[in-house]
This record gives structure tokens, C-alpha cells and sequence, in this order.
């Protein structure tokens, strides 16, 4: 049997919340460890969690599944031993004739006051026993070959060499619901994994216009939704719009230099009344301040000023080299550079705007039936699926509190 110590980081932070914060990732590891629900057993304390793994051989899954956890600051493999000194020095011994030969260094922290020796005491207890029962190692506490951790706790006494970097942050659903636009693009998988990080639950949005996006183009947006899936919550929920009604009627606007400004527009006012029938508090995109010309604090202030909802764009300051270190990491990148366009890319207009004014859009906005195909699309043209376990599945269509489907099944 192995065990693992889960530390929480940041979540010791939050004073009498601390177990709100705390359950809820204790919900989340158990989600992601399902498959092996048989072979872990849960032990919860004050600022860890302890798991044992009851077959060595599902040691690295667990490791692995654990790591894509948010909330998780780091994670150790122990040796659990009683809080008897001349244990706790045979097991630190063990450790160290197994370690590579040279040089070790020790470090003990007594979280149980009551234990008879203080932290510093049993450092040189237990560094007495392994430089009398081993040769040629030495103490370095600058620059060791192993490094042998104790923590003396209440319970029990763990004993490790090492420590996990997890991906920190808070569990996700703490910090309620986001809805994403999802473009395809490297940029908003990004920014959802970053809202992730920070407690929301993500459902996404994508705007395709058949048949000028391709089923490949879904394909791709189906697959990066799986691939942010081992992150999100258990289940959670994609919606897919055909925008192309609302798409016919932007080409008649008559300063073309706005389409992509009117564009975003309408995915904003979309999302927003899509968010009230689902209960998310917030819209997430992908822009980053200046990348393109529909991404200047000019064109994010003209198309934030339809949202009643606070928009949140974790990667508004990265740089495009930023984006995608992160992209690679979560492995959406090599998805997202996939050559199916999206709406947006296959419609800019040769000179775009890069400083539109909210007047001149309204203008714009003002020559078009804009509102009537709008509220036709909400109601007739998102197909809601379902993401659960790596599946996607057909939804069977939300309801707005007076029962009114506002997407469809076909």
C-alpha cells in the first residue's frame, strides 16, 4: 500500500470558509479518482488530505489524475510511521540507503507539540543514526543528493524525499459558473483553463455558420472541450449557435470596417441571455489586449457596453508566446492550430476598425433587423450537449423560468 499526502496551499487561507473549500475538492479528487474508487481510501485533516492507494501499480494514475486537480498545492509519496523516534530513524534510515550515494540533508517540522523531542532534536537523532549506520554519506544543507522530509503530526508521522508541484489555485465550482466563447482558436481554451484555475465552472459557447464551417471546424471544437474536460467539473455543458442568419444580415451594414465589431456584439448579447437561463455569473473570453484590431481597449469597450454581465479575460495581458507555453501544457494546442476557421477569421473585413466608437456601432446596428433574428437564433439555433467522463452527448435543450426551450435539438 502506498500513501500520498495532498496538500492544499492556498485553501488553509480562507478562515471560516476553509471547508467549504475544502469539501469541494474533496468532491473533486473523488470525481477524478472514480475509476479507482475501490483501490483509495480518504483520510481529510486540519490542512492536508492523506490517500492510500491500496495497489501499487495504481500509484502513477493516481499521481497523474491528482495533478490535474485544482485546488491541490502538492502532493508527496510517504512512508507512514508511528510517532516513535526510533521508528520514525529506521524509516529515514531506510530511505537514505536507498537514496544515490553522497550527500543528504533533513528536515523535520513537528506539527504535534506534544511529541517528546522538539523539530530540532529529532534532526540530529535521526542524522546520528544514518551517518553511524551507513558509509560514505555526509551532510549537505546547501547543495544534497536526497533530501529527507518528516512531518511529526498527530496522527501519525509521515516521512518523504520529494514534492509534487500540483496545479494549485481553487477547486473548481467554489467561485459559481462562467460561460466561455470558444472559438477554436489557441486563445480560449486558455482562458477557460485560467478560469478554472481560479474556482469557476466553465460551459462553453461556439458560433459556427454551416456551410461555410465545416463538420471538421465541430470536430475540433468538440475535441478541445474534451481535452479542457479533465479540469472542469464532472459534467458540465457545450452549446453550439448557428449564427449564420445573424451573419447574412452583418454583410449589409454599410461600413464593413465594423463587421467584426457588430459581430462580437451579438455573440455578447447571445451568451448574456444564454447565462441567465443557465445561472452563469460571468462571460470568459480569449482577447488579449492589442493582438488584433477587434481587440483594442477602444473595440473592448464598445462590445463590453451590451453585457450586463461582467466579462473576465485572464488573458488579456499575455503575450502570444505566454498563451501558448500554457496551450502546449494542457495539450490544446496542437487542436487548436488545426486549419478549420472559425466565424470571426473567415469574415474579417480587409480594414478592420481598431478604434470604433459605441455611437458609430449603434449607427451601424440601427440599419439592420438585428433584434428579431436574434432572438429567433437563441431560441431556435443552439444545440446544448452535454460533457461528461470524456463523453459528449446530445442535451435535451434548456428552459428559461417560463419554460420556453431557448435551444434545440436539431
Amino acid at each position: 500500500m502506498k500513501h500520498i499526502l495532498v496538500r492544499y496551499g492556498e485553501l488553509t487561507l480562507k478562515g471560516s470558509n476553509r471547508n467549504f473549500f475544502i469539501n469541494k475538492l474533496l468532491q473533486n479528487i473523488k470525481f477524478k479518482l472514480k475509476p479507482f474508487r475501490e483501490e483509495v481510501v480518504f483520510i481529510k485533516s486540519h490542512n492536508s488530505l492523506k490517500i492510500d492507494v491500496l495497489s501499487d501499480n495504481l500509484l502513477d494514475e493516481v499521481l497523474a489524475n491528482l495533478q490535474d486537480t485544482f485546488g491541490i498545492y502538492s502532493l508527496s509519496v510517504v512512508d507512514e510511521v508511528e510517532n516513535d523516534i526510533d521508528k520514525i530513524s529506521q524509516v529515514a534510515l531506510n530511505i537514505a540507503k536507498e537514496s544515490p550515494r553522497g550527500s543528504f540533508k533533513l528536515e523535520v517540522e513537528r506539527k504535534d507539540k506534544t511529541f517528546m523531542l522538539t523539530s530540532q532534536e529529532i534532526k540530529q537523532v535521526v542524522a546520528k543514526n544514518i551517518l553511524f549506520n551507513t558509509d560514505n554519506l555526509t551532510v549537505d544543507v546547501h547543495n544534497p543528493n536526497t533530501k529527507i522530509e518528516i512531518i511529526v503530526k498527530r496522527e501519525k508521522t509521515y516521512i518523504f524525499t520529494s514534492r509534487i508541484t500540483a496545479l494549485k489555485g481553487l477547486p473548481v465550482g467554489v467561485s459559481g459558473k462562467g460561460l466561455c466563447l470558444l472559438s477554436g482558436g489557441i486563445d480560449s481554451p486558455v482562458a477557460s483553463f485560467l478560469a478554472m484555475k481560479r474556482g469557476m465552472q466553465v460551459d462553453f459557447l461556439h458560433f459556427m455558420t454551416p456551410p461555410h464551417t465545416t463538420p471538421e471546424a465541430l470536430e475540433k471544437v468538440f475535441s478541445l472541450t474534451k481535452k479542457i474536460a479533465r479540469f472542469n467539473q464532472n459534467s458540465f455543458s457545450l452549446y453550439i449557435c448557428d449564427f449564420g442568419l445573424l451573419l447574412q444580415e452583418l454583410m449589409h451594414i454599410k461600413d464593413e470596417s465594423y463587421r467584426i465589431t457588430l459581430m462580437r456584439r451579438m455573440f455578447i448579447r447571445i451568451a448574456n441571455q444564454l447565462s441567465k437561463t443557465i445561472n452563469a455569473k460571468a462571460l470568459i473570453t480569449g482577447e488579449a489586449l492589442g493582438q488584433v484590431a477587434s481587440q483594442t481597449i477602444e473595440s473592448i469597450g464598445v462590445i463590453d457596453s451590451v453585457s450586463d454581465l461582467p466579462i473576465i479575460r485572464p488573458v488579456v495581458t499575455y503575450d502570444k508566446e505566454e498563451i501558448i507555453k500554457i496551450s502546449k501544457a494542457i495539450d490544446t494546442y496542437e487542436t487548436s492550430i488545426l486549419p478549420f476557421d472559425d466565424v470571426c477569421s473567415m469574415y474579417v473585413p480587409k480594414n478592420p476598425v481598431t478604434k470604433p466608437r459605441k455611437y458609430r456601432a449603434e449607427q451601424q446596428e440601427e440599419q439592420i433587423l438585428w433584434e428579431e433574428i436574434l432572438d429567433h437564433t437563441i431560441k431556435n439555433s443552439i444545440k446544448h450537449y452535454i460533457v461528461k467522463e470524456g463523453n459528449i452527448i446530445e442535451g435535451t435543450g434548456e428552459k428559461n423560468q417560463k419554460g420556453t426551450e431557448v435551444n434545440s435539438k436539431g
